[in-house]
Protein backbone atom coordinates (compact mmCIF):
# COMPACT_ATOMS: atom_id res chain seq x y z
CA UNK A 1 0.00 0.00 0.00
CA UNK A 2 1.64 3.64 -1.00
CA UNK A 3 1.34 6.39 0.98
CA UNK A 4 -1.28 8.00 -0.95
CA UNK A 5 -3.84 5.38 -0.05
CA UNK A 6 -2.66 5.49 3.64
CA UNK A 7 -3.17 9.31 3.92
CA UNK A 8 -7.01 8.57 2.26
CA UNK A 9 -8.29 5.63 5.03
CA UNK A 10 -6.66 7.62 7.70
CA UNK A 11 -8.73 11.00 6.52
CA UNK A 12 -12.12 8.78 5.47
CA UNK A 13 -12.69 8.18 9.68
CA UNK A 14 -14.48 4.97 9.52
CA UNK A 15 -13.86 2.06 11.94
CA UNK A 16 -12.52 -0.39 8.87
CA UNK A 17 -10.41 2.05 7.64
CA UNK A 18 -8.95 2.80 11.24
CA UNK A 19 -8.45 -1.07 11.97
CA UNK A 20 -7.10 -1.78 8.58
CA UNK A 21 -4.43 1.19 9.29
CA UNK A 22 -3.65 -0.40 12.28
CA UNK A 23 -3.35 -3.59 11.20
CA UNK A 24 -0.96 -2.29 8.43
CA UNK A 25 1.21 -0.22 10.68
CA UNK A 26 1.42 -3.56 12.86
CA UNK A 27 2.59 -5.45 10.21
CA UNK A 28 6.67 -5.77 8.88
CA UNK A 29 7.98 -3.63 5.87
CA UNK A 30 8.22 -0.28 5.16
CA UNK A 31 5.42 0.99 7.37
CA UNK A 32 8.05 1.50 10.10
CA UNK A 33 8.63 5.35 8.60
CA UNK A 34 5.01 5.85 8.11
CA UNK A 35 3.99 9.58 9.07
CA UNK A 36 0.28 9.95 10.00
CA UNK A 37 -1.18 13.16 8.27
CA UNK A 38 -4.23 15.21 9.35
CA UNK A 39 -7.31 15.86 7.15
CA UNK A 40 -6.41 18.70 4.81
CA UNK A 41 -2.88 18.46 5.06
CA UNK A 42 -0.51 16.90 2.26
CA UNK A 43 2.53 15.03 2.48
CA UNK A 44 5.83 15.96 2.47
CA UNK A 45 7.53 15.42 -1.08
CA UNK A 46 4.24 14.06 -2.86
CA UNK A 47 5.30 15.28 -6.24
CA UNK A 48 1.36 15.53 -7.05
CA UNK A 49 1.18 17.86 -4.24
CA UNK A 50 1.25 21.69 -5.01
CA UNK A 51 2.68 22.57 -1.60
CA UNK A 52 5.71 19.94 -1.65
CA UNK A 53 8.55 21.68 0.91
CA UNK A 54 11.15 19.13 -0.76
CA UNK A 55 13.90 21.16 -2.63
CA UNK A 56 15.05 19.11 -5.70
CA UNK A 57 18.46 17.35 -5.30
CA UNK A 58 20.04 20.40 -7.92
CA UNK A 59 19.08 23.24 -6.05
CA UNK A 60 21.64 26.11 -5.00
CA UNK A 61 23.55 25.80 -1.93
CA UNK A 62 24.29 28.76 -0.20
CA UNK A 63 27.01 29.06 2.89
CA UNK A 64 25.29 32.35 4.25
CA UNK A 65 22.79 32.26 7.21
CA UNK A 66 19.60 33.92 6.80
CA UNK A 67 20.14 35.82 9.20
CA UNK A 68 23.21 37.18 8.36
CA UNK A 69 23.58 40.47 6.91
CA UNK A 70 24.85 41.76 3.57
CA UNK A 71 25.93 44.31 1.46
CA UNK A 72 27.09 45.20 -1.75
CA UNK A 73 30.40 47.70 -2.53
CA UNK A 74 32.07 47.60 -5.11
CA UNK A 75 29.99 45.46 -7.01
CA UNK A 76 30.54 42.26 -4.57
CA UNK A 77 28.70 41.15 -1.65
CA UNK A 78 29.96 40.76 1.87
CA UNK A 79 28.81 39.45 5.04
CA UNK A 80 28.28 42.30 7.84
CA UNK A 81 29.03 41.20 11.36
CA UNK A 82 27.81 42.17 14.87
CA UNK A 83 27.70 45.75 15.50
CA UNK A 84 30.16 46.71 18.28
CA UNK A 85 30.87 49.85 20.35
CA UNK A 86 34.24 51.64 20.47
CA UNK A 87 33.34 54.26 22.74
CA UNK A 88 31.60 52.67 25.86
CA UNK A 89 30.22 55.80 27.20
CA UNK A 90 32.19 55.72 30.27
CA UNK A 91 35.89 55.83 29.75
CA UNK A 92 38.11 56.11 27.47
CA UNK A 93 39.43 52.58 27.13
CA UNK A 94 40.35 50.99 23.80
CA UNK A 95 41.82 54.52 22.56
CA UNK A 96 45.14 56.38 22.39
CA UNK A 97 47.26 59.24 21.56
CA UNK A 98 49.08 59.75 18.16
CA UNK A 99 52.03 57.99 19.62
CA UNK A 100 49.98 55.14 21.86
CA UNK A 101 49.93 56.68 25.13
CA UNK A 102 46.99 57.91 27.28
CA UNK A 103 44.40 60.14 25.23
CA UNK A 104 45.16 64.26 25.72
CA UNK A 105 43.28 65.97 28.83
CA UNK A 106 41.41 67.66 26.24
CA UNK A 107 39.25 64.35 25.58
CA UNK A 108 36.55 63.88 28.23
CA UNK A 109 33.83 61.49 28.60
CA UNK A 110 30.94 63.33 29.86
CA UNK A 111 27.06 62.62 29.98
CA UNK A 112 27.93 59.51 27.67
CA UNK A 113 29.15 61.81 24.92
CA UNK A 114 32.86 61.74 23.94
CA UNK A 115 33.92 65.31 23.96
CA UNK A 116 36.64 67.04 22.78
CA UNK A 117 36.49 70.08 25.18
CA UNK A 118 40.17 71.29 25.60
CA UNK A 119 41.56 71.83 22.26
CA UNK A 120 45.08 73.24 23.84
CA UNK A 121 45.44 69.36 25.57
CA UNK A 122 43.86 67.44 22.92
CA UNK A 123 45.58 66.01 20.14
CA UNK A 124 44.02 63.52 17.59
CA UNK A 125 42.44 60.11 19.04
CA UNK A 126 42.90 56.56 17.77
CA UNK A 127 41.75 53.29 18.43
CA UNK A 128 43.87 51.00 19.64
CA UNK A 129 43.19 48.46 17.33
CA UNK A 130 43.93 48.16 13.74
CA UNK A 131 40.88 47.93 11.54
CA UNK A 132 41.02 46.43 7.33
CA UNK A 133 37.08 46.06 6.29
CA UNK A 134 34.36 47.52 8.05
CA UNK A 135 31.33 49.80 8.66
CA UNK A 136 32.08 52.66 11.53
CA UNK A 137 29.29 54.72 12.52
CA UNK A 138 29.42 57.27 14.43
CA UNK A 139 27.43 60.90 15.19
CA UNK A 140 28.20 64.21 16.04
CA UNK A 141 27.74 67.66 16.78
CA UNK A 142 30.13 70.93 16.96
CA UNK A 143 30.29 74.70 17.39
CA UNK A 144 30.46 77.32 15.56
CA UNK A 145 32.87 77.42 12.60
CA UNK A 146 34.04 74.09 14.12
CA UNK A 147 37.04 71.57 11.71
CA UNK A 148 37.18 68.20 12.45
CA UNK A 149 37.11 64.92 10.81
CA UNK A 150 37.22 61.53 10.88
CA UNK A 151 40.71 59.51 9.00
CA UNK A 152 41.35 56.12 8.38
CA UNK A 153 42.92 54.06 6.30
CA UNK A 154 46.14 55.94 7.69
CA UNK A 155 49.74 55.60 8.00
CA UNK A 156 52.88 57.16 9.25
CA UNK A 157 54.96 57.53 6.12
CA UNK A 158 57.87 59.68 8.05
CA UNK A 159 57.53 57.86 11.33
CA UNK A 160 55.57 60.65 12.61
CA UNK A 161 52.15 62.21 12.48
CA UNK A 162 49.16 60.31 10.71
CA UNK A 163 48.09 60.61 7.14
CA UNK A 164 45.19 58.76 5.28
CA UNK A 165 41.86 59.57 3.69
CA UNK A 166 39.55 61.72 5.97
CA UNK A 167 36.00 61.80 6.23
CA UNK A 168 35.80 65.72 6.29
CA UNK A 169 33.57 67.35 9.18
CA UNK A 170 33.11 71.07 9.65
CA UNK A 171 30.49 74.00 10.06
CA UNK A 172 30.27 74.66 6.24
CA UNK A 173 28.47 77.69 6.69
CA UNK A 174 31.21 79.42 8.90
CA UNK A 175 34.49 78.63 7.63
CA UNK A 176 36.74 79.25 3.94
CA UNK A 177 36.91 75.82 3.03
CA UNK A 178 33.24 75.54 3.06
CA UNK A 179 33.39 77.31 -0.18
CA UNK A 180 35.47 74.47 -1.58
CA UNK A 181 33.34 71.42 -2.65
CA UNK A 182 35.75 68.74 -2.11
CA UNK A 183 36.41 70.06 1.86
CA UNK A 184 32.84 70.22 2.64
CA UNK A 185 30.94 68.03 5.47
CA UNK A 186 31.50 64.15 4.36
CA UNK A 187 34.00 65.06 1.28
CA UNK A 188 36.99 62.74 1.08
CA UNK A 189 39.05 65.96 2.14
CA UNK A 190 40.54 67.81 -0.44
CA UNK A 191 39.95 64.86 -3.17
CA UNK A 192 36.18 64.02 -3.36
CA UNK A 193 33.48 66.14 -2.70
CA UNK A 194 30.08 64.88 -1.09
CA UNK A 195 26.86 65.20 -2.97
CA UNK A 196 24.23 67.52 -1.23
CA UNK A 197 21.51 65.45 1.19
CA UNK A 198 18.13 65.97 1.51
CA UNK A 199 18.27 66.22 5.51
CA UNK A 200 20.80 69.40 5.02
CA UNK A 201 18.41 71.68 5.40
CA UNK A 202 17.29 70.51 9.02
CA UNK A 203 20.70 71.04 10.55
CA UNK A 204 21.22 74.68 10.19
CA UNK A 205 24.73 76.20 11.19
CA UNK A 206 25.16 76.82 14.59
CA UNK A 207 25.62 80.27 16.36
CA UNK A 208 27.24 79.12 19.63
CA UNK A 209 31.05 78.10 19.72
CA UNK A 210 30.41 75.05 22.24
CA UNK A 211 28.35 72.00 20.52
CA UNK A 212 24.60 72.12 20.74
CA UNK A 213 21.95 70.94 19.19
CA UNK A 214 20.66 68.43 16.80
CA UNK A 215 23.34 65.22 16.31
CA UNK A 216 24.30 64.33 12.85
CA UNK A 217 25.09 60.73 11.69
CA UNK A 218 27.82 59.40 9.71
CA UNK A 219 28.72 56.17 8.15
CA UNK A 220 32.07 55.16 6.28
CA UNK A 221 31.94 51.69 5.14
CA UNK A 222 35.53 50.37 3.47
CA UNK A 223 36.00 46.54 1.68
CA UNK A 224 39.43 46.66 0.34
CA UNK A 225 39.74 49.41 -2.06
CA UNK A 226 36.36 50.30 -2.16
CA UNK A 227 35.04 53.16 0.11
CA UNK A 228 31.55 54.84 1.01
CA UNK A 229 30.57 57.91 2.71
CA UNK A 230 27.16 58.36 4.44
CA UNK A 231 25.63 61.41 5.55
CA UNK A 232 22.33 61.28 7.73
CA UNK A 233 21.33 57.76 6.04
CA UNK A 234 22.33 59.16 2.86
CA UNK A 235 25.10 57.54 0.52
CA UNK A 236 27.10 61.08 -0.40
CA UNK A 237 29.95 59.30 -2.23
CA UNK A 238 31.73 56.08 -3.28
CA UNK A 239 35.29 55.64 -4.84
CA UNK A 240 37.83 53.13 -5.13
CA UNK A 241 41.23 53.46 -4.27
CA UNK A 242 43.71 53.10 -6.86
CA UNK A 243 41.41 53.39 -10.03
CA UNK A 244 41.76 56.02 -12.86
CA UNK A 245 39.28 58.53 -11.25
CA UNK A 246 41.36 58.41 -8.13
CA UNK A 247 44.65 58.93 -10.15
CA UNK A 248 43.08 62.01 -11.58
CA UNK A 249 41.33 63.66 -7.82
CA UNK A 250 44.47 62.40 -5.79
CA UNK A 251 46.94 64.33 -8.65
CA UNK A 252 45.28 67.64 -8.08
CA UNK A 253 45.15 67.50 -4.43
CA UNK A 254 47.42 67.79 -1.54
CA UNK A 255 48.40 64.50 -1.53
CA UNK A 256 49.71 64.12 -5.20
CA UNK A 257 53.32 63.53 -3.48
CA UNK A 258 52.67 61.36 -1.02
CA UNK A 259 52.76 57.98 -3.33
CA UNK A 260 51.10 55.20 -0.64
CA UNK A 261 48.21 57.79 0.21
CA UNK A 262 45.09 55.47 1.37
CA UNK A 263 46.53 52.61 0.55
CA UNK A 264 46.88 50.96 3.81
CA UNK A 265 45.53 47.91 3.95
CA UNK A 266 44.52 48.17 7.88
CA UNK A 267 45.08 50.92 10.54
CA UNK A 268 43.51 52.42 13.24
CA UNK A 269 40.46 54.91 12.89
CA UNK A 270 41.11 58.53 14.27
CA UNK A 271 39.13 60.90 15.29
CA UNK A 272 40.08 64.76 14.73
CA UNK A 273 41.65 67.64 17.32
CA UNK A 274 41.27 70.82 14.94
CA UNK A 275 41.28 73.35 17.48
CA UNK A 276 37.29 73.40 18.07
CA UNK A 277 35.42 71.46 20.43
CA UNK A 278 33.27 68.63 19.30
CA UNK A 279 31.21 65.85 21.02
CA UNK A 280 30.72 62.16 19.63
CA UNK A 281 28.59 59.54 20.12
CA UNK A 282 27.55 55.79 19.72
CA UNK A 283 30.86 55.22 17.95
CA UNK A 284 30.46 51.70 16.55
CA UNK A 285 32.37 49.05 14.10
CA UNK A 286 30.56 46.29 11.92
CA UNK A 287 33.77 44.44 10.44
CA UNK A 288 33.28 42.92 6.72
CA UNK A 289 34.23 40.08 5.21
CA UNK A 290 34.04 38.45 1.64
CA UNK A 291 30.75 35.66 0.85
Amino acid sequence: MNHRALSFLFRSGSFASLALLAAFCGCGGESKNLVVVPEGSTLLGDPASPTSTVAPADAPKTDVAADVETLEIGGRQVAVGPKRALFNGENLDGWTNETGGAPGSGWRVEDGLLRMVDPANGGDLLTKERFANYVFSFEWRFGRACNSGVKYKIEQPNGKGWVGLEYQIQDDANVEDGKIAKRRVASLFDVFPASETKSAASFPAPTDDAPSGEFRKGKIIVFENNVEHWLDGERVLAFTVGDDAWAAAKAESKYKKQATFGTAASSPILLQEHDYPIDFRNVEIQELKAL
